[in-house]
């Protein structure tokens, strides 16, 4: 028995490895977490790749949008030496590396969507390729797919309506509709609110409405223990690390 929430590794452990690659999955494995979040989106060639910004310049050798890039440019670039000298040559996953890495350590994921301003035609794209891939899961059940954008979170339901699906916002910019309509509308099993300003009665009315809540993103342990008292299921953490084997292992 844990007083704490599911931990998902948000970005993998992104606090002891560069964010959203192979290598920082893996360090959070091997501390025993069970579950990790990730962020995909699209480029040019319809490739499928594991980033959170929609520039290349923060995580990255590159520079710039990659909405227009295929996977033999994607390929050169370095996506942890940005982090430490340790991490040189690692690479941008493609969603399928990370759906095999999964597999092969029967991890549960949160898929998150990113919002892609690459246009109608690669939204579309995102979309069409994500619904293909998620076809090499083990376990559809060890997935659970979120986005800020609910109108590609809606596309993707269409596409693929078993795979489960958490409605992201964050409350300085709260979306029309809200998530009590439109969690429940679009057959949302989870909320997922930002921990800023989040409040206990939020978390009842969201647990009384049947969801549950994944609260993002906390990075302190007793934090987590106050959210799981009030009755929150689940926090994306940065530091894995802090959390006993236990809390990692649910």
């Amino acid at each position: 028995m844990t007083d704490f929430p599911r931990i998902y590794a948000h970005r993998g452990a992104s606090s002891l490895a560069p964010e959203n690659t192979i290598a920082a999955f893996s360090k959070a494995w091997e501390l025993g977490a069970t579950c990790f979040e990730f962020d995909v989106d699209v480029i040019g060639d319809g490739t499928l790749i594991v980033i959170h910004d929609d520039t290349l310049d923060r995580t990255t050798s590159g520079e710039g949008s990659y909405y227009e890039l295929s996977y033999s440019d994607i390929r050169k670039l370095d996506a942890g030496r940005w982090f430490s000298d340790t991490y040189r040559l690692e690479r941008i996953p493609e969603v399928a590396d990370v759906i095999s890495f999964a597999n092969a350590q029967h991890m549960s994921m949160n898929l998150e969507i990113k919002p892609c301003r690459g246009g109608r035609e690669l939204r579309q794209t995102l979309i069409e390729n994500l619904s293909v891939a998620v076809d090499a899961l083990a376990d559809p059940s060890r997935l659970l797919v979120s986005s800020f954008d609910h109108a590609l979170l809606a596309d993707f339901h269409q596409a693929r309506p078993q795979i489960a699906l958490g409605w992201l916002f964050e409350r300085e910019n709260q979306p029309c509709p809200s998530w009590q309509s439109g969690a429940a509308a679009l057959g949302c099993r989870a909320i997922h609110p930002d921990n800023r300003g989040l409040t206990r009665e939020e978390v009842a009315q969201m647990r009384a409405a049947g969801f549950e809540v994944n609260v993002w993103t906390v990075n302190d342990c007793e934090r987590a223990r106050e959210l799981a008292r009030w009755g929150v299921t689940g926090i994306f953490t940065d530091r894995p690390q802090d959390f006993p084997a236990e809390a990692l292992a649910r």
